[in-house]
C-alpha cells in the first residue's frame, strides 16, 4: 500500500513537470489559432462578441503564461506541490470551455466554410492536446470532450445534413481522442515509473544497498509493530550494559518486567487490530519515561515489555514505577471510545539480585507474576520468598494433574447441627490432599487448581463422591444433605449443569439433598451467566448456600436478587461475637425473615459461642465445638449413632 502511494505521488509530480514543460508550445499554438480564427471570420455579425471572446482567451493565456514562468522559477520541491497541478488544470480546462463557447455562442452566424473550419480547428486542438496533456490522464481526457462534444451535439441536432455529418465526425473524433489520451497517459506513466526505477538503480545504488542493509538489521533487531528492541537486540544491548557494570563504568542497573493487564480481553472481544493499536499506544507511553535516553526498551513478546535503566536506588525505582502505572492507567482512546487498562510491574536489580541479564529477566518476571490478581498492588521488587512461592505453585500445579489418578484426594465431612437439639441436618464436604508425606492445605492448592483449570475435573469428582456418600447413608438418615463448595471456574464450565443432573440421576439422589456452597463474590464477576445456572438448578430442587457471608462486597444484592436457601455467617464474625460480630449476626437474622433463607453460623468453637448464637435464634451451627471434620467411616458411624439415638 505504501509503495502504491509513493508511485502515485511520483506520477503526480512527474506529470506536473511534463504538463508545464509542454505548456509554452500549447499556449503559443492556442494564441495563434484563436487569433487566426477570429480575424479570418471577423465580419459585421457578432463582431463585438468575437473580439470579447478573443480578448478573454488572450487574458487567460497570459495568466497561464505567468503561472508557467512561476513554475520554471520554483525549486524542485515547490514544483511538486499540488497547487501547481490545480492551477494548470484550471487554466487548461477554462481554455477548453472557451473553445467550446466559440462554437456555441457564434455558430448561429457561421457560414458553411466557418462551420467546417471551426470543426477542423477544434479537432486539431483536441488532437494536439492528447500529446501535450499526456502527463495527466484526467485532463487529457476532459479537454477533447469539453472542446468537441457540445458543438458536435449541436450540429447533430441541426436540420442540415452536412452539419449532421460534421457533428457525427466530431463525436467519432472525440472518442478516438479520448482513447488516444488514455493510451498516451498510460505510456507516459509507465515511462515515468521506468525512468524513476532506472535512475534509482544507476544514481543511488550505494544508498539503496545501505538502506537495504539497515532494513535487514532493523527487521532482525526491532519489533515490527512498536519499533522497540526485540529479544535478540535487547539481550545484545543488555549484555553490553552488564559489561559496563563489570568494568565499573556504572554502579548497576535495574530491569522492569511490565505486563499489560486486560490485554487478552481486548484481543478476544475487539480483535487483533484493536490489540495492535493498544500495544502501539502503550509503547509510545513507555517511551516517554526514557527521559535521558539512557534506558533500553524492549517488547519481550505479546503484551510483555522490558524497561532497563542504569539506576539502582530502590526509592527512585519505586517512584518511577508508580509514575508508569499512573500513566498506563489513564484512558486509552480506541475507535471513538475510552478503555481503562493497567499494568503490573516486576523489578529486579543488578547486582543486588543477579549480575546475569537472563536471570534478572526471570526474577523480574517472577516479581510481576506474584502480583497477578492482587489489586490494587501493581509494583513488586523481587525477593527470594516470591520465587519460593512461585516454585511451590508450579510444583502444586504439576502434582494436581495426577492427584486423582494416584488416589491422593479424599473428602472429610463436618456436621451441621440444629442449635436447639444438636441433631445433624447436613454435612459439609471438605477436600483433603495427601501428597506423599505432605498434607497440602486447601488454602494453598485450591487457588492453584482454579488458576490452572484443574478445579473443573476435581470439582466433578467431589460432587460424584458426595453423591456416592449420600447413597451410602442408612435409610434413617435419608433427610441428611451434603454441602459441596463450588468455584466460579466450575460454574463457568458449559457442561456443569448436565454433569450435576447426570450424577443425581445415576445415584438416585433427591436434588434437595445436594447443597452447593458458593461465595457471594462469585455473583459479582459474571452475574447473568451464574444467575441463570444457579436458578436452573434451584428449579430442579438443588439448594444453594452463600458461604463466608459478609466478607464480600455484594452481600445485599446477592440476597435480594437470588432465591438463596442458606446463608453461612463467616467464622470471623462468630469469633468476634462479643464485639462487632454480634451486630452482623443480628442483621443477618433480621434479613432472614424478610428474604426467607435459613442461617448457619460456622466456626463455632466454644460452648459460650454456641449458647449466645442459640439465644439470638440462629437455627443451624457448625464448628469444632460440635465436631471436627470426620473421615468417611467415622462420619457414617456418627450418623448411624445419631439416627439410632433419635429413634430411641
Amino acid at each position: 500500500m505504501r509503495d502504491k502511494r509513493d508511485k502515485q505521488r511520483l506520477y503526480r509530480a512527474e506529470g506536473i513537470k511534463l504538463l508545464y514543460s509542454n505548456a509554452l508550445p500549447g499556449i503559443l499554438i492556442t494564441f495563434i489559432v484563436a487569433t487566426s480564427l477570429v480575424f479570418t471570420f471577423l465580419g459585421h455579425e457578432n463582431r463585438a462578441g468575437k473580439l470579447i471572446w478573443w480578448a478573454t482567451i488572450c487574458l487567460l493565456l497570459a495568466v497561464r503564461l505567468v503561472d508557467t514562468l512561476l513554475w520554471y522559477r520554483a525549486n524542485s520541491f515547490e514544483r511538486k506541490q499540488n497547487h501547481f497541478y490545480w492551477r494548470f488544470s484550471t487554466g487548461c480546462l477554462l481554455t477548453a470551455l472557451l473553445w467550446s463557447g466559440w462554437c456555441l455562442f457564434f455558430s448561429g452566424g457561421f457560414s458553411s466554410e466557418e462551420f467546417t473550419s471551426s470543426m477542423v480547428i477544434l479537432s486539431a486542438m483536441a488532437g494536439g492536446a492528447t500529446s501535450i496533456l499526456s502527463g495527466n490522464a484526467l485532463i487529457g481526457t476532459l479537454y477533447p470532450i469539453i472542446v468537441l462534444v457540445p458543438f458536435s451535439l449541436e450540429l447533430l441536432c441541426a436540420s442540415e445534413k452536412y452539419k449532421n455529418n460534421l457533428g457525427a465526425l466530431g463525436l467519432c473524433f472525440t472518442a478516438i481522442m479520448v482513447f488516444s489520451a488514455g493510451r498516451a497517459a498510460r505510456y507516459v506513466k509507465s515511462a515515468i515509473l521506468l525512468k524513476y526505477k532506472n535512475s534509482q538503480l544507476l544514481e543511488r545504488m550505494e544508498e539503496t544497498i545501505r538502506t537495504r542493509t539497515q532494513e535487514i538489521y532493523e527487521i532482525s533487531h526491532t519489533d515490527s509493530l512498536t519499533g522497540l528492541h526485540n529479544r535478540v537486540a535487547f539481550l545484545r544491548a543488555a549484555n553490553a550494559l552488564t559489561l559496563r557494570y563489570k568494568q565499573n563504568e556504572i554502579s548497576g542497573f535495574s530491569l522492569f518486567f511490565i505486563d499489560l493487564d486486560g490485554f487478552k480481553a481486548i484481543n478476544d472481544t475487539l480483535g487483533h487490530d484493536a490489540g495492535d493499536q493498544i500495544l502501539l499506544a502503550f509503547s509510545d507511553r513507555l517511551k516517554t519515561f526514557n527521559r535521558d535516553n539512557n534506558a533500553m526498551l524492549c517488547r519481550w513478546g505479546g503484551d510483555e515489555f522490558i524497561f532497563c535503566i542504569p539506576l539502582t536506588d530502590r526509592a527512585q525505582l519505586a517512584r518511577l514505577a508508580q509514575e508508569m502505572n499512573e500513566s498506563f492507567s489513564q484512558p486509552w482512546a480506541l475507535r471513538g471510545q475510552e478503555l481503562f487498562l493497567s499494568a503490573t510491574i516486576g523489578i529486579a536489580i543488578c547486582p543486588r539480585h543477579s549480575e546475569a541479564i537472563t536471570r534478572l529477566i526471570q526474577l523480574a518476571d517472577i516479581a510481576m507474576y506474584s502480583l497477578k490478581g492482587k489489586q490494587p498492588q501493581r509494583v513488586a521488587f523481587y525477593n527470594r520468598e516470591l520465587e519460593t512461592e512461585l516454585l511451590n505453585q508450579v510444583y502444586l500445579q504439576e502434582a494436581l494433574k495426577s492427584a486423582l489418578a494416584k488416589n491422593e484426594m479424599r473428602l472429610v465431612y463436618q456436621p451441621i447441627v440444629e442449635a436447639q437439639s444438636g441433631r445433624i441436618v447436613s454435612l459439609e464436604t471438605l477436600l483433603r490432599w495427601q501428597c506423599g508425606d505432605d498434607a497440602i492445605p486447601p488454602s494453598l492448592f485450591i487457588p492453584v487448581a482454579e488458576k490452572s483449570g484443574s478445579i473443573v475435573p476435581l470439582g466433578y469428582w467431589i460432587i460424584e463422591e458426595a453423591c456416592k456418600t449420600l447413597a451410602e447413608l442408612p435409610p434413617a438418615a435419608k433427610e441428611i444433605a451434603l454441602s459441596v463448595n463450588v468455584s466460579i471456574v466450575q460454574l463457568q464450565d458449559a457442561a456443569f449443569i448436565d454433569k450435576v443432573e447426570q450424577l443425581l440421576t445415576h445415584y438416585a439422589i433427591a436434588p434437595e439433598r445436594l447443597h452447593l456452597e458458593v461465595t457471594e463474590s462469585l455473583f459479582h464477576e459474571s452475574q447473568t451467566e451464574i444467575y441463570a445456572k444457579v436458578s436452573y438448578l434451584q428449579d430442579k430442587g438443588v439448594r444453594i448456600s452463600i458461604d463466608d457471608f459478609g466478607t464480600g462486597y455484594s452481600s445485599l444484592s446477592v440476597i435480594q436478587n437470588m432465591r438463596i436457601d442458606f446463608v453461612k455467617i463467616d467464622r470471623s464474625f462468630v469469633n468476634n461475637i462479643d464485639d462487632k460480630g454480634l451486630a452482623v449476626v443480628q442483621a443477618v437474622l433480621t434479613m432472614s425473615g424478610t428474604f426467607g433463607y435459613e442461617v448457619i453460623a460456622e466456626g463455632v468453637e466454644t460452648a459460650r459461642q454456641a449458647q449466645t448464637l442459640l439465644n439470638f435464634g440462629v437455627p443451624l451451627l457448625q464448628g469444632y465445638y460440635f465436631s471436627q471434620p470426620l473421615e468417611k467411616a467415622a462420619m457414617l458411624a456418627r450418623v448411624v449413632e445419631a439416627t439410632c439415638a433419635t429413634r430411641l
